[in-house]
């Protein structure tokens, strides 16, 4: 049986299991290393699944780590459960999170199909003097055996240079007896050896069946959590084929692959007894029930899939199709408003209906809880806060709010630049913090929260705050700034910031310093089609807000003529649209510059100049208001032509151009259109 097409599959549920793994130690964390049995327990479930599945795949390094770090975690129940949970101290937290470091580094080894590397015999040396210094007095009450531990560290020492897994003893005879636990992948449970497993699925088994055969229908349903479903499911059926011969299956064995859901039904002819066959069944590991009858049994219904995987790439292309038909629907409607025929434009309202209520069912499929990007970042901030020696309380909000899969994949990086940038520049240490009356350990909050059309990702800290003098000086200094200059606002305050190079951090560390950072941050959510914020206050912290659109793909946007040309300007950050003369009226002074909207002065910004078009006289031009991080910018526009969904297509700007655009469309009529990028208006 070919097991790689399964691989990828395996990375996937081994992470999931990492990232618990991980969960699991912050929790140990904030209770000061002392643990709890349900986080001991979820310790070992993880690390006991991921060395079920590395077995079951056949990855020899990652089983055999999980293995001696499964041992030291039953060792430590042990201990919680006699009351001594608060002796493991700090060293179990770092050792199970070494072992899973290492662990993730063997996962991409095995499924990249680079070469085995045999875990390290450091790392496999500490995993069992814990183990055997833990359990060394229920050893020496049951031998009467007083150095256990010194007999275990030799028997590391002197076999960890030999990685010939070829020649070398089974892993637990190498390393301990201590842990001479079996080595169970996910036939532990059944009443066949892990060798007649391995031969059933190599093929090299050797069964003999009755000529005389009877026909059984055989039901299996698998644990909803178990990992690697495919897999079992094709263990079953060579186990079963062992036992007789397999007519058909449903589903198919073609569609066995990761997106099986876990219920599988096997036509088989054996003169096997049914509890023979129930027992193989069983041995493919997490099977929640087995139902074997005569082929004359009906068959119950069963409950209907609920859920399926689906390759990202098809999702993708999926996506551009709808995209094609959103701009022929658009199309074919202006087609049958030009007809004049009732029935075309009928049927073709009808298709536009049809399309759009597609289009939204494939986009919902792309949303993905921010919750996926969210939880590698605990395990970033401890280390920081490690490295810098600062106490940090770390809180996540909104880790259900769903955003589009590509718009996830690229807001890890600026993430990261935050939470590192406060950190860092932000909170104090714990004496500076208690100093002035702060609690010794600094918050930070990472929270996801929709605003209108947008998703915002903000870190917020209860740090020093930004320093705007220093951050002043440092500008005009180095001629960013002109001298005149005396205070800076929150707009002047993060162009400042996001300028390549410039940093007010006095010594490069291995954090921060080198002056990139938010940078980074600006131009990848500037080319996102977002914007970022900035809200600082001396004394008491600063927050950075990024705005984003919830997918890249579709949006919707009003179409305005600026010249002699249609651009569309993203709807979602547009508030109003008012007409010039009309506003000009109601005001008491006529400016080129700023407009007047029921008492509030916004500056007004002719797109006709910014886009290099001929500008005309003022009468009937239009004028829509757009929020840009919270503040509100009026432009002026030739006409407002209408709102369409639209299809973002990448937009590569002349190099060293104006950003002023975020992608193209491609309009009903065939024609392109720019996309504004707003954020570039303020």
């Amino acid at each position: 049986m070919d097991l790689s097409r399964y691989a990828e599959l395996f990375r996937t549920e081994a992470r999931e299991h990492l990232a618990a793994i991980d969960e699991a130690l912050l929790q140990l964390a904030e209770r000061d290393a002392t643990p709890t049995r349900d986080t001991v327990d979820a310790l070992f479930r993880a690390m006991h699944t991921i060395k079920g599945m590395a077995g079951a795949m056949g990855y020899a390094p990652v089983e055999q780590l999980a293995h001696a770090s499964e041992s030291l975690l039953a060792a430590a129940r042990d201990r919680v459960d006699h009351g001594l949970g608060a002796s493991l101290g700090t060293a179990f937290s770092t050792l199970c999170q070494d072992a899973a470091d290492a662990l993730a580094g063997h996962v991409d080894d095995a499924v990249d199909g680079r070469a085995p590397r045999a875990p390290e015999a450091a790392l496999l040396r500490r995993l069992v003097a814990h183990t055997a210094a833990w359990e060394a007095p229920r050893a020496v009450e049951a031998t009467g055996e007083s150095h256990v531990e010194s007999r275990v560290e030799s028997r590391v020492e002197s076999r960890a240079g030999s990685h010939d897994e070829a020649d070398a003893p089974p892993f637990g005879e190498r390393v301990d007896e201590l842990a001479t636990r079996p080595l169970p992948s996910f036939a532990e449970t059944a009443e066949f050896s892990i060798a007649d497993v391995a031969s059933a699925v190599r093929g090299t088994g050797s069964f003999d069946t009755d000529a005389v055969s009877h026909t059984r229908v055989v039901a299996v349903t698998f644990d909803p959590d178990a990992p690697l479903k495919a897999v079992r499911a094709q263990l079953v059926l060579t186990r079963l084929e062992a036992l007789g011969r397999v007519q058909s299956t449903e589903p198919p064995v073609q569609s066995l692959t990761d997106r099986f859901e876990g219920e599988l039904v096997v036509v088989v002819d054996s003169t096997e007894a049914d509890d023979a066959l129930e027992a193989a069944v069983r041995g493919a590991g997490d099977v929640r029930s087995v139902r074997v009858r005569s082929r004359r049994e009906r068959q119950g219904n069963r409950e209907s899939l609920r859920s399926v995987r689906i390759d990202l790439h098809r999702l993708d292309a999926l996506l551009d199709l709808v995209g094609e038909l959103v701009i022929s629907r658009d199309r074919l409607l202006q087609v049958a408003e030009q007809s004049g025929d009732r029935q075309v434009q009928a049927a073709a309202l009808d298709a536009s209906r049809l399309v759009s209520a597609l289009q939204d069912e494939i986009l919902q499929t792309r949303l993905v809880p921010v919750g996926h990007v969210f939880d590698r970042f605990p395990r970033l901030v401890r280390d920081v806060a490690r490295d810098l020696d600062k106490m940090i309380t770390f809180a996540m909000e909104g880790r259900d709010i769903a955003l589009d899969r590509s718009m996830l994949d690229a807001i890890g990086d600026p993430i990261v630049h935050l939470l590192r940038n406060a950190i860092d520049h932000g909170i104090e240490t714990a004496d500076e913090r208690e100093a002035v009356g702060k609690p010794r350990a600094g918050r930070l909050v990472l929270r996801a929260l929709r605003d209108r059309g947008s998703i915002v990702i903000a870190v917020e800290d209860d740090g020093r705050g930004i320093d705007r003098a220093r951050v002043l000086a440092r500008a005009q200094s180095e001629g960013r700034v002109p001298a005149e200059v005396r205070t800076l606002d929150d707009e002047a305050l993060i162009t400042l910031l996001a300028q390549p190079g410039f940093s007010t951090a006095a010594t490069v560390t291995a954090v921060s310093g080198r002056g990139v950072g938010i940078d980074v941050v600006a131009s990848r959510v500037r080319a996102l089609g977002g914007s970022m914020e900035v809200t600082t206050e001396p004394g008491r912290g600063t927050m950075f807000a990024l705005r984003l659109p919830v997918t890249l793909a579709i949006v919707r946007a009003l179409l305005v003529q600026v010249g002699d040309q249609t651009y569309a300007v993203p709807a979602a950050a547009i508030t109003e649209a008012v007409e010039l003369d009309d506003v000009w009226a109601a005001s008491e002074t006529r400016t080129t510059d700023t407009v007047t909207i029921r008492d509030e002065s916004l500056p007004l910004v002719r797109l006709c100049g910014h886009f290099g078009q001929v500008a005309g006289d003022d009468a009937g031009t239009q004028v829509i208001v757009v929020d840009v991080g919270g503040r509100r910018v009026a432009c002026a526009v030739d006409a407002l032509l209408g709102q369409q969904d639209i299809v973002v297509k990448p937009f590569d700007a002349v190099r060293g151009a104006a950003a002023l655009f975020s992608g193209a469309t491609i309009l009903g009529d065939g024609r392109p259109a720019l996309i504004v990028d707003v954020g570039a208006l303020a």
